[in-house]
């Protein structure tokens, strides 16, 4: 017996369609404003603006794909791809178990096996057409205002990274969803969690003596700033595959063992 079900998988993207719809159309959105807003001569200034600040909030923004980098993928894509990851991977699984809708589900000729595996196929899946999306429009509008400014290779990089921490994300919210029968024990851990990387990721930039934070956070296996200046970084992307892989086999795993309230 096949672990996807085609049937589940069409429902999910019916019922979901609607939270991907404003989360993909709001990234694609930003990505053509940030692509569009750029001009050297604005961003040396405000550079310059905030050259004798401790810290600059901004990071480097002097060229067109590390203002990329910093501002869309390090901010827009960052908050609204865990904002996504927190919603669907609750509603996924323990949202269902807690309304009682999984004892509909599984009543049908669906096995527990086949409802998280089609359900994570469901998951990645959408994470890849988002970002795909954002490629497609960023590249799209880069070329139309800005010809040749945009180095492609470089942005693929970007997006690739950002969307395997993202994939990384939804494991995690995923893992708790099957871990839990209550929703908001799910959303405690699942969002718990993202909200204390985001924010130790966020006060590491902040301050040299709170740069230690790095070491707590998976958003640092995403070195943007590695990407654009071509150095090693495969490694830290296989990093987030791997733990992708693992945080959804335990949790397919743990939901096919446990006692639920049926």
């Amino acid at each position: 017996m096949t672990m996807f079900n085609k049937t589940l998988f069409i429902h999910l993207i019916k019922t979901n369609l609607k939270i991907f719809l404003i989360i993909a159309g709001s990234l694609s959105l930003l990505i053509g404003i940030v692509m569009s807003i750029f001009t050297p001569e604005t961003m040396h200034e405000i550079a310059k603006t905030n050259m004798d600040a401790p810290v600059n909030p901004l990071g480097d923004i002097t060229t067109l794909i590390s203002f990329v980098a910093n501002q869309y993928f390090g901010n827009f894509a960052l908050i609204f791809g865990i904002i996504y990851s927190i919603i669907i991977g609750n509603k996924l699984i323990a949202d269902q178990v807690d309304k009682g809708s999984m004892a509909y589900h599984l009543s049908t000729p669906i096995t527990r096996t086949q409802y998280t595996f089609t359900s994570a196929i469901y998951f990645v899946s959408s994470l890849l057409l988002m970002f795909g999306l954002v490629f497609v429009v960023g590249y799209g509008v880069a070329e139309f205002v800005q010809p040749g400014e945009l180095p492609v290779k470089e942005f693929f990089a970007l997006t690739l990274g950002s969307l395997l921490l993202h994939l990384t994300f939804s494991g995690i919210t995923f893992l708790a969803s099957c871990l839990f029968n209550r929703s908001s024990n799910s959303l405690a851990l699942g969002a718990g969690l993202s909200v204390f990387f985001y924010a130790t990721n966020m006060l590491s930039g902040m301050s040299d003596s709170l740069e230690f934070l790095k070491n707590v956070t998976i958003i640092t296996f995403f070195d943007s700033n590695a990407i654009i200046q071509n150095e090693s970084y495969g490694g830290q992307l296989i990093l987030l595959v791997g733990l992708t892989v693992v945080l959804y086999f335990i949790g397919i795993t743990i939901f096919k063992r446990k006692d639920l309230p049926l």
